[in-house]
């Protein structure tokens, strides 16, 4: 979500104590890389400046115990209220600012955030920052005066016995790629142009509104913009991009999930021209009669009715905007976003939407995942959860086109902004892969947990990956990677670092601790990733987008290029550093 006035610097801090439970953005809250595999319950390292913001915590939380982080009052003197909270006083420019005014004491910000105010003149609010906890991040619950034998017991769940290994080693595939930019927040792979290339679709980058962005490649590193590539005038935005052959013309088409927008979908004719196919599709088209309502930024393509054509899944992206300008409020009917909801493709450029009341502010997701859990021959889906502590993740896909909804065995309050699903073991099942940012016992733990699917219907753990620091695992993709045959893991970080795993063919993986892969110039969140065979070796490669912006407040050099896209290759053997 982009800024609107000047109360995004001053009051961020602010906004995420006061309620944190309305907000969702994203955690990049950046700290030293984890520690190596074998340390059991590895400790953070000097942390990096914070980035973004976190997603949303239960509304039933409260601060967490620790130390002060955020802004401090000028005089070092903090105030305290009848409820007992810190704070000081802090004044904002009226002119200028957007809001809502609810009563003489509260303000209600475009992010639709209350803010407390102790008083106003003619030309400011002076306005109460409260003292931030632990740091800029997500407001964790109390645990106070929890017993060390407790703390003992819940960092032996964060266990780590993966082993490591030092057999991959990459290089850049990416010229032609755009290395600044907010490109975010994800993209597909497909031979758009009939080449025989795999291609990238991403939508605009962010606060570059325009048409869908396709990078052709000729199979050997370089990249180009299909600059000739035509699509009809639409309110574009940034979000993500699925490709699907939708009229079975054997042409590559694209469906798009833009941010506060909706969903539109896109015809191709293989030759770079696009028309709108859509009607159907929740989507905004001003002066046509099509109202606001649910929005996604994570979409994906499966045949999920299985009449072989292929629908689009969307998970919502949760809260948006309430107000317009100043003393003006958006109607809160239709402007936010959760839920799942399918659009089953008719064949002939609309769309049935089938939504079974799944719409809880409970979900909303930057990831959604399709599946066979169960082994009954139908998708099931999975969608990470911005919702701190949320479990319900996994739902199985039944007979008549609905879902049922199962909690699946993650860490308590927990974020979970990442999944991924594969058969790991060669049971037949899929299995869960999830990435997440915990608060427990008094710390902030980050990791990837595998989550193994048995046919009793439960589902066993294992930790991949963990760590005690505040970071995100924000992306996570499957793939073969040096060729074997075996199932190999990718992870992106909020502090733009990429994890490699190497998969054992058992259902297990050893992590590789020297891949050549540095960490995205000035820790840009990373927000997606897929890996595919660009050069048609039999081997994949890396395909990673990055994004993030500088924050007057806590990090003005944090990601000064906005983002980029980049791609990597598997070194060839005998490569200075190459294992294999």
């Amino acid at each position: 979500m982009q800024s609107t006035s000047r109360f995004a610097p001053r009051l961020i801090p602010a906004l995420l104590l006061i309620a944190a439970a309305l907000s969702w953005l994203s955690p990049g809250l950046a700290a030293a890389a984890p520690k190596k595999s074998s340390v059991k319950t590895p400790k953070a390292a000097t942390p990096a400046p914070a980035a973004t913001a976190a997603p949303a915590a239960d509304a039933k939380t409260a601060p967490a115990a620790g130390a002060a982080d955020g802004p401090q009052p000028p005089n070092g003197k903090w105030l305290t209220d009848k409820e007992g909270r810190q704070y000081f006083v802090d004044k904002l420019q009226k002119e200028g600012a957007r809001f809502l005014r609810v009563n003489d004491k509260t303000l209600r910000t475009a992010w639709g955030i209350n803010v407390d105010l102790v008083k106003e003149d003619d030309k400011f609010f002076y306005y109460k920052v409260y003292r931030q906890m632990g740091g800029a991040g997500p407001v964790a619950g109390p645990q106070a005066g929890i017993k060390p034998e407790e703390v003992q017991k819940i960092a032996a769940t964060y266990q780590v016995d993966t082993l490591e290994s030092q057999l991959l080693k990459f290089v850049p595939f990416s010229a032609g790629l755009p290395n600044r930019g907010q490109w975010r927040n994800g993209f597909d792979i497909a031979d758009m142009n009939g080449d025989g290339h795999p291609d990238i679709v991403h939508s605009a980058a962010r606060k570059e509104p325009g048409p869908p962005v396709i990078f052709l490649s000729d199979g050997k590193g370089n990249w180009r913009r299909w600059s000739e590539a035509r699509f009809p005038r639409l309110p574009y935005d940034y979000g993500d991009a699925a490709v699907g052959d939708f009229n079975g013309d054997g042409h590559p088409d694209i469906a798009l999930g833009a941010h506060l927008r909706g969903l539109m979908a896109l015809l191709g004719d293989g030759k770079g021209g696009f028309t709108e196919a859509g009607k159907g599709l929740d989507f905004v088209l001003p002066g046509q009669g099509r109202q606001p309502g649910y929005s996604s930024r994570t979409i994906t393509i499966a045949d999920w009715n299985h009449d072989g054509r292929p629908d689009i899944l969307a998970v919502g992206e949760g809260p948006r905007l309430n107000v317009m300008g100043r003393d003006q409020a958006r109607p809160v009917t239709n402007t936010e976003a959760y839920g799942v909801i399918i659009y089953l493709n008719q064949g002939n450029g609309t769309w049935l939407r089938k939504d079974q009341g799944t719409s809880s502010r409970e979900i909303f997701s930057d990831s959604i995942v399709t599946g066979d859990f169960n082994g009954d021959h139908r998708l099931d889906f999975a969608t990470g959860s911005s919702i701190q502590g949320r479990k319900s993740l996994v739902n199985y896909g039944r007979e008549d086109g609905g879902w049922n909804a199962r909690d699946v065995d993650v860490h308590p309050r927990s974020y979970v902004r990442s999944v991924d699903a594969a058969d790991l073991d060669g049971d037949g099942l899929d299995d869960l892969l999830v990435g997440y940012m915990s608060y427990e016992g008094e710390a902030w733990r980050n990791g990837i947990d595998i989550l193994y699917a048995r046919k009793d219907g439960t589902w066993t753990r294992r930790v991949l990956a963990a760590a005690e620091q505040r970071v995100e695992v924000s992306a996570l993709a499957h793939g073969d990677l040096d060729g074997d045959g075996k199932l190999d893991l990718v992870a992106l970080t909020g502090n733009g670092d990429t994890w490699v795993f190497r998969g054992d063919g058992k259902g297990f993986f050893t992590r590789e601790t020297a891949t050549g892969i540095p960490p995205f110039v000035g820790g840009c969140t990373g927000y997606y990733v897929r890996l595919a065979d660009l050069d048609g070796d039999g081997k994949d490669e890396i395909v990673a987008d990055f994004a993030g912006e500088s924050s007057a407040m806590f990090d003005p050099d944090r990601c000064p290029s906005g983002g980029g896209l980049q791609a990597w290759h598997l070194a060839p053997a005998g490569a200075p550093g190459a294992g294999r």
